[in-house]
């Protein structure tokens, strides 16, 4: 009863490591294609023009990395927020560049810059060459430095573990699942949830005060940036007008818990196996 809570977490570390809620996937050597890709870092996301994506993979793997498993792209527009996901068949190189291509088709904006973490999934040159075709400007992160994706990391969170959890999903029924699933998301997401921004920090002693912008959607950021045709804004108006709000999140609530199901059923599976 008198213990810290400095003391607890170092007493049940070595327990912690154990569980491995989240673990890391080994990454493969990607040679000398690594240093013809240029490094963007946290600071140089200030002002950047709409079409700027950051882009990582959300692993569906439960506790192990072995085996094969689903995961997600997670793509992310850092001017307004714009948020897009597609699930993919496992992480390999082919299908991972496939789906950087499906979310390029349904943006309503050009694509002008994407960027990446190191791992070989996205470091290849399937992608890199695709990316230079269509004259997209390819950068990447630091090694084990998140902050210079900041922006995907933290959508990560709120649109793929905070939704469909941590579960072990591997299965053509749950990819099934996952594909209905994360377009109702992304309308949810781009229409109807406003993001904060900061535009201001200041020093006062050892706190740092940040100031935010008022909060508004994907949607009302992309209109005011004037990025958009009038063809393309047509379309998204167009899409705002068809949403109904409430039948959306009882279509996404559906998907949800079938998809917890299944996770449940793959926990129990690993759990007899053991």
């Amino acid at each position: 009863m008198e213990i810290s809570a400095a003391s607890i977490d170092r007493l049940l570390r070595r327990h912690r490591r154990g569980l491995g809620l989240q673990p890391r996937r080994p990454s493969t050597p990607v040679g000398s294609l690594k240093s013809e890709i240029p490094v963007r870092t946290w600071s140089e996301w200030t002002g950047v023009e709409v079409g700027s994506l950051q882009a990582d993979l959300v692993l569906h793997c439960g506790e192990s990395t072995d085996g094969f498993y689903l995961t997600t792209l997670c793509a992310v527009e850092v001017a307004t927020g714009w948020t897009e996901l597609q699930p993919v068949w496992g992480h390999g190189k082919q299908r991972v560049g496939t789906a950087v291509h499906n979310v390029r088709q349904r943006l309503p904006f050009p694509l002008r810059s994407l960027h990446t973490d190191n791992g070989s999934e996205f470091i290849n040159h399937i992608l890199f060459n695709w990316c230079r075709q269509e004259r997209i400007h390819f950068t990447r992160g630091r090694s084990y430095r998140k902050n210079d994706q900041a922006y995907v990391e933290q959508r990560n969170w709120l649109t793929v573990r905070r939704q469909v959890g941590y579960d072990r999903l591997a299965s053509k029924r749950a990819y099934t699942l996952l594909g209905q699933l994360y377009p109702l998301l992304s309308l949810q997401l781009n229409f109807f949830r406003p993001i904060r921004k900061i535009v201001a920090k200041e020093r006062a002693g050892a706190r740092v005060l940040k100031r935010y912008d008022q909060p508004r959607t994907a949607y009302q950021r992309l209109i005011e940036s004037g990025a958009l045709s009038e063809k393309a804004r047509a379309e998204v108006d167009a899409t705002l007008l068809k949403i109904n709000p409430a039948s959306l999140q009882r279509r996404i609530d559906t998907l949800l818990r079938q998809l917890w199901s299944l996770g449940n059923d793959e926990r129990k599976l690993a759990q007899d196996l053991r």
